[in-house]
């Protein structure tokens, strides 16, 4: 282990973090000041964070420049139907419809939480149970506006996997990263989910290397893979497990293999 260390702690050390935040989705929440809007920002970058990144950010920004200044403002007052009019695209598996009921979704967490915050629903004892519990209250809110009857969609499911059933959660997980970590890029809004119980964002990517590292020995991108990873980094980090997540989605991993 001592080896790996040495080279993840000389990725890190010489890591040009501000200029490859460029080329990651953590750029747009970057661009506020306002918690709420760097929150909102945050959980819509990091939610639409799959697939080709050029394409995803090319839509990210058309859906930020509708947004304006002011994210949250935006979010806790749009009309469902003239943002449907206004977007006019799908983003992959997801219609019109189901990108506006996922911010529809947003507006009503935001108004129902007493304290104004997304950080009310990622309550309880356990992290994965937090999580799960933060999706089930989106399930919750009724999305006959957007649909016509209240109804879940596939395209709106894609958004809000449960740890519960397996899912490695990595989108939800890459957004709890950014509203919790005190260091580097991250934001640190949030103080109810402490840096040591964070799970590593487990894509294609992260899952690769750490089975050529030893983090891992699973064949599938699950929870338990993304926990078995998390545990292997904790022995190293244990207060802040996370904090070679970026530079080994980002770095010359070919210096550590």
């Amino acid at each position: 282990m001592d080896k790996i260390i040495d080279k993840l702690e000389r990725l890190y050390n010489s890591f040009d973090f501000q200029s490859t935040v460029e080329r990651d989705p953590i750029r747009f929440p970057r661009r506020y000041k306002n918690p709420l809007d760097i929150e909102i920002a945050g959980i819509i970058a990091s939610f639409f964070a799959y697939g080709n990144i050029k394409s995803f950010c090319n839509f990210l920004e058309g859906l930020f420049n509708i947004m304006g200044q002011h994210p949250s403002e935006f979010i806790l007052n749009f009309n469902p139907s003239s943002l449907m009019k206004k977007l006019e695209i799908k983003y992959r598996f997801s219609s019109v419809y189901d990108v506006v009921a996922f911010l529809f979704i947003l507006k009503k967490l935001i108004q129902q939480s007493p304290i104004k915050s997304l950080e009310y629903y990622f309550q309880s004892d356990s992290h994965i149970q937090k999580i799960s519990n933060f999706v089930q209250s989106a399930f919750k809110v009724n999305l006959e506006p957007i649909y016509g009857k209240n109804i879940k969609t596939k395209g709106l499911l894609h958004f809000f996997p449960d740890p519960l059933k397996g899912s490695p959660c990595k989108r939800i997980n890459l957004f709890l990263r950014w509203m919790v970590r005190k260091r580097d890029i991250d934001f640190a809004l949030w103080n109810t989910i402490k840096p040591s119980e964070l799970i590593i964002p487990l894509d294609v990517h992260i899952w690769r290397v750490s089975k050529k590292l030893g983090f891992t020995k699973r064949n599938t991108q699950s929870i338990k893979t993304a926990m078995e990873i998390t545990e292997y980094l904790k022995k190293i980090e244990p207060e802040d497990p996370l904090k070679y997540d970026f530079v080994l989605c980002h770095g010359d991993i070919n210096s550590l293999i």
